[in-house]
């Protein structure tokens, strides 16, 4: 404004700063939020991913309940492994009976031993996807620290707001977050600390922890920092998701498995090792391994079906207590099996897989109903609507024209008066 005596004239208006609007903790709410969503999704990825690729080993359930996969399916061999038990108790001295059923066996060993390689498929293709995160938060952590460096000297002296920066650093702490649980505090020297649980990844410029994966002797892998040493365990984020997946449904499935596997071999052995063989040989196991990836028929059996102990007498090749003996064991409820049948041990894998998959996939639609409704809340505060900045426009536009109209009329008046004194 200028002042000439008594008499000033406006010049105008002088933008000084642009300051953000931000609700700091709604902004930690939605970080937070963002790191549950993470979990959910990489959680419900990687069941897609059993979905997919245990499709064609495990059996589905149909619309009236039961279990169905085929020819091929899991159920199917069962019904097949206990119809050749069937044909040879009614003949037990016929070879080619003995043969189709160890055929049977064969398969139903070699499904199981799919469903384990395909778990272990999974197993890797999970710890891929953990080592690709790994990469990419690393990634985060630094662009975060350049940030903070970059901010603090555009702010140094306190006469500007690095304002794009800062939006620049919100997002990144959101993308980050989606990956891990953060928290963010001021350090004593104010400088920003962001910390993963009790692990401090970085303050102010400076990065003070990373991640690092290890491979195990027995496979898979775990994370840990890099500079304290301490192993990462993530309860939320997509990292949470992929290794509450890799501890709790894949390795449930692989313990189904395993249970079917040696319970296969627990019960048949130790009824097959009492029968004896048409030679009268006795003491001879039907399936050999230790679980399900080493699960096989006696490899002897396979190439003499006559080697088969069938009979419970060493001098009765036509007895077949032995072999009723195996069928009444595979209909039955065993300790072996928790008090369930063979089939029902499959249908849990099934119905169990199926379930998570189901409260997953309910779980992360409500999460990002919840999260969307943040963002909209977050919106309304911080950010720019097109049409209520118009309605201000038209406003200041109509004022504006009202006070042009005023002063034309109080012209106009004193025109007129001026006019009448002359």
């Amino acid at each position: 404004q200028l002042e000439a005596g008594q008499q000033s004239r406006g010049t105008g208006v002088a933008l000084q700063s642009i300051q953000q609007i931000r609700d700091q903790i709604l902004d930690a709410q939605i970080r937070s939020e963002k790191s549950v969503t993470g979990f959910l999704e990489s959680k419900m990825t990687g069941l897609e991913y059993m979905q997919a690729g245990l499709g064609s080993v495990m059996d589905v359930f149909s619309q009236d309940g039961q279990l169905t996969g085929g020819a091929n399916g899991m159920t199917a061999l069962f019904n097949d492994f206990t119809s050749k038990l069937h044909e040879v108790a009614n003949d037990p001295s016929s070879r080619s009976a003995r043969q189709s059923f160890l055929d049977a066996a064969q398969n139903l060993t070699g499904k199981i031993q799919e469903t384990s390689s395909q778990a272990q498929k999974l197993q890797i293709r999970l710890d891929d996807e953990i080592t690709t995160l790994t990469e990419e938060s690393n990634e985060l952590i630094a662009q975060l620290a350049e940030l903070n460096q970059s901010i603090q000297k555009v702010e140094r002296g306190g006469l500007k707001t690095a304002n794009e920066l800062r939006d620049q650093r919100v997002e990144i702490l959101e993308q980050l977050g989606t990956l891990m649980p953060l928290e963010i505090s001021t350090a004593e020297n104010g400088k920003m600390l962001v910390q993963s649980g009790a692990t401090i990844l970085i303050e102010g410029e400076n990065v003070l922890n990373t991640l690092l994966t290890e491979p195990l002797p027995e496979g898979g892998l775990i994370l840990n920092w890099n500079n304290d040493e301490t192993p990462f365990k993530p309860q939320e984020g997509r990292f949470g998701g992929l290794f509450d997946l890799k501890s709790g449904a894949l390795n449930e499935l692989q313990v189904q498995n395993d249970t079917l596997a040696r319970g296969l071999m627990e019960i048949f052995n130790g009824i097959h090792s009492k029968g004896f063989a048409k030679d009268g040989s006795t003491g001879r196991n039907l399936f050999i391994g230790t679980d399900a990836v080493s699960l096989e028929v006696d490899p002897a059996i396979l190439q003499d079906p006559n080697l088969l102990q069938a009979s419970s007498r060493p001098d009765e090749a036509g007895n077949n207590e032995i072999i009723q003996k195996m069928i009444t064991a595979m209909n039955d409820k065993q300790a072996q099996l928790d008090g369930r049948n063979f089939v029902e041990v499959h249908a849990d894998m099934v119905s169990d897989l199926g379930l998570t998959i189901k409260n997953t996939q309910r779980a992360l639609e409500d999460q990002q109903s919840l999260e969307e409704l943040m963002q909209k809340q977050r919106e309304s505060i911080s950010g720019v609507s097109i049409d209520e900045e118009m309605t201000q426009l038209v406003k200041y536009q109509r004022a504006f024209e009202a006070s042009a109209k005023l002063i034309g009329i109080v012209d106009e008046m004193l025109g007129t008066v001026l006019s009448m004194s002359r």
